[in-house]
C-alpha cells in the first residue's frame, strides 16, 4: 500500500505541475511550444503593409494571435501563387477553436522571425480550397513533411497585410 500511496502522490504532483505550466503560459509573451501563450508583445512591429510575402516560403512555424483573443499559438504558414496562407487542420490537435474566431473576425498579429505583422485572415471558400488542394498539399509536404490527419477537414486563411 505504501507504494500505491507514493504513486498517487507523484501523479498528483505531476498533474499540479502541468496545470501550473498551462496557467503560467497565459502570461508568457507568446506560446510555449504547443501550449497557447499570452499576447504577442515583443518584437519589432512592422508598420508598412507587406506586399510581398515570399519571405515566408521557407519559414517553418509562426506565432499567431487573434486581436479578439489574449492567447497566442504556433501555426504553419505557406506561400503559394504570390500569397501567404495559414492552414488549420480541424481535427488535429483536438479541442482547438481559434479558426472559428478567425472566420468571424480575422484581425490578427503574426510574429515571424521576431517581427510582428498586423494582418487580416480571410477564410478561403471550401470549393476554392478543393481546387487548390493538390498544390497546397504539395507545398505543405515540402515544408513540413508528413501532414497531420485531415479527415475532419482543413480551413485555409489568406493572409492580407494591414497598416498598424
Amino acid at each position: 500500500m505504501t507504494v500505491l500511496r507514493w504513486l498517487v502522490r507523484i501523479g498528483a504532483v505531476l498533474v499540479a505541475l502541468i496545470a501550473l505550466v498551462f496557467f503560467g503560459a497565459r502570461f508568457h509573451d507568446g506560446p510555449l511550444g504547443p501550449i497557447p501563450g499570452g499576447s504577442l508583445a515583443a518584437g519589432e512591429l512592422v508598420a508598412e503593409p507587406v506586399a510581398d510575402w515570399s519571405f515566408v516560403k521557407d519559414t517553418g512555424e509562426i506565432e499567431l494571435q487573434l486581436d479578439s483573443q489574449q492567447r497566442s499559438r504556433i501555426t504553419w504558414i505557406f506561400f503559394l501563387d504570390g500569397k501567404a496562407y495559414v492552414p488549420c487542420s480541424l481535427g488535429f490537435p483536438p479541442g482547438k477553436n481559434w479558426h472559428q474566431h478567425a472566420a468571424q473576425d480575422g484581425r490578427a498579429t503574426l510574429r515571424i522571425d521576431g517581427k510582428r505583422y498586423r494582418v487580416t485572415l480571410t477564410k478561403i471558400d471550401d470549393a476554392v480550397v478543393q481546387q487548390m488542394n493538390d498544390a497546397v498539399r504539395a507545398e505543405l509536404t515540402r515544408k513540413y513533411g508528413e501532414l497531420p490527419p485531415t479527415e475532419a477537414g482543413v480551413w485555409v486563411f489568406e493572409v492580407t497585410s494591414r497598416a498598424s
